[in-house]
């Protein structure tokens, strides 16, 4: 998981690494508004946590450029600031961030709202297993790869060899059924496995895909969920 720590004060960049230090994390930081939004571009982060009062721009307009940004809307934001004063607290959620970390930090409460916002961004939407071909373009060359996973925001595809996460690519593929073929670009969020004996693979979000795409593929994921909910107690 790539975090970007952001906050205009060594200190408080350096007690988050300490708290961060684990294997499964890789950090970048940034010590002002502009110089993370730049980082977010570049690096496109797993999640941010994001100080609130910094010089030049606050935290809360960073937030807000960030999720309107198509391109960055679905990065989850904890935001951090003090606790003695409510109307900072109002003011990070007004901004839309995914949750809030009272200052001074204390590490199991900032692991916990790590753990929290992963999982509800992982289930914002929807999404089922499946096993469908898909033409890949990346860095210039085509490749067939499988999907194993979808849904209405992104695949998992079969890779091996992986491309980075942050890469961009594009995919086209069709699903059962549907007439129309979906095409769409997309970013690898991440490296690994969806299940104990899977192949090796990518997580990819969409970044760029027409929202009538995104529908099929949302009712497509729902009818199916809908038809296995209704066949339980029928194994």
């Amino acid at each position: 998981m790539k975090i970007l720590l952001v906050d205009d004060t060594e200190l408080f960049l350096d007690l988050e690494k300490s708290y961060l230090n684990r294997s499964s994390f890789t950090i970048t930081t940034a010590r002002s508004g502009p110089e993370a939004l730049a980082s977010i571009r570049s690096t496109r982060p797993t999640l941010v946590i994001l100080d609130l009062l910094m010089p030049g721009m606050d935290g809360d307009d960073v937030c807000r450029k960030i999720k309107s940004d198509p391109l960055t809307n679905t990065i989850p934001i904890i935001m951090v600031s003090s606790e003695h004063d409510p109307r900072l607290r109002e003011r990070c959620y007004e901004a839309g961030c995914d949750a809030y970390v009272p200052k001074p930090l204390k590490k199991d409460v900032l692991l916990e709202a790590i753990e929290k916002t992963i999982v509800i961004a992982k289930r914002r939407y929807p999404r089922i297993p499946t096993h469908l071909p898909s033409d890949v373009w990346h860095g210039g060359h085509y490749r067939e790869m499988w999907i194993h996973s979808i849904s209405k925001g992104g695949v998992f595809l079969e890779a091996d060899p992986a491309p980075p996460v942050g890469d961009e690519l594009e995919t086209s593929f069709s699903l059962p059924g549907v007439e129309e073929k979906i095409s769409a670009r997309a970013v690898v969020r991440w490296q690994g496995i969806i299940r104990e004996g899977s192949p090796p693979g990518i997580g990819c979000q969409f970044i760029e895909i027409e929202s009538r795409l995104a529908d099929i593929i949302a009712d497509y994921v729902n009818d199916k969920l809908a038809a296995v909910g209704s066949l339980k107690g029928f194994t």
